[in-house]
């Protein structure tokens, strides 16, 4: 189960193709794309070969499909720890971003990984790099909605450069796994302070410049 998440009764059919896709995904995040096939994606999903068949016209069906389920899953996993962590403060919303992050590395580590093989293959395939497009606007949205409400005054750029810091973090641990998620918390909770406080810093130069102007504006002569 994706994100180790509770998730609503589905038809044994359902079931069963949703079984099939997450054994894609894992194949994906062992060897990439290249390494998907027919045969291995059943034996990993424990089902007759002759089923994938049934479900997907191609192995590029396949990896679409189970690309898709990922940025599904994905969607409501955050959601859901949205709502769980509703963000009313700064420290919210670093405890909030490091909650998402913390799970997904304790639940599934390999998954991880599928989120950027899902990047380079959609550079290639078009319909899906809309999609991808479309879930990271969502994620954007999302979070800049909470930095609005606090105050950042570029919430849009805010929450991308949050996303950022989060992925660079996620990278790093790819090739040095003893990477420490509480180092990512102090570089989140410095980052985040500084793209809030931004707003006060500009009001304050802004109050300044004001004041300079007045102060260099000659004083007009009444005439009598």
């Amino acid at each position: 189960m994706l994100f180790n998440r509770a998730v609503k009764a589905r038809s044994s059919a359902e079931s069963r193709r949703i079984q099939i896709l997450e054994a894609a995904l894992r194949v994906v995040a062992e060897g990439g794309p290249d390494a998907i096939t027919f045969r291995r994606v059943a034996t990993g999903a424990q089902v007759p070969l002759g089923l994938l068949s049934y479900h997907f016209d191609s192995r590029e069906d396949l990896l679409r499909e189970a690309f898709r389920l990922y940025l599904s899953e994905a969607i409501a996993f955050i959601s859901h720890v949205e709502q769980e962590r509703p963000a009313r403060s700064t420290g919210d919303v670093s405890e909030m971003v490091m909650e998402i992050t913390r799970r997904e590395f304790s639940d599934d580590p390999a998954l991880v990984r599928v989120e950027y093989e899902l990047i380079l293959y959609a550079a290639r395939d078009r319909a899906l790099a809309r999609e991808f497009n479309s879930y990271e606007r969502w994620m954007e949205t999302k979070l800049a909605a909470s930095l609005e409400t606090l105050g950042a005054p570029r919430p849009i750029d805010a929450a991308r450069t949050i996303i950022d810091v989060v992925r660079g973090f996620e990278i790093e641990r790819f090739t040095h796994p003893e990477a420490d998620l509480k180092n990512l918390e102090k570089r989140l909770r410095l980052v985040i302070e500084a793209l809030i406080s931004e707003r006060s810093k500009n009001d304050g130069l802004t109050r300044k410049q004001s004041r300079r102007v007045r102060e260099s504006k000659p004083l007009r002569r009444v005439a009598r």
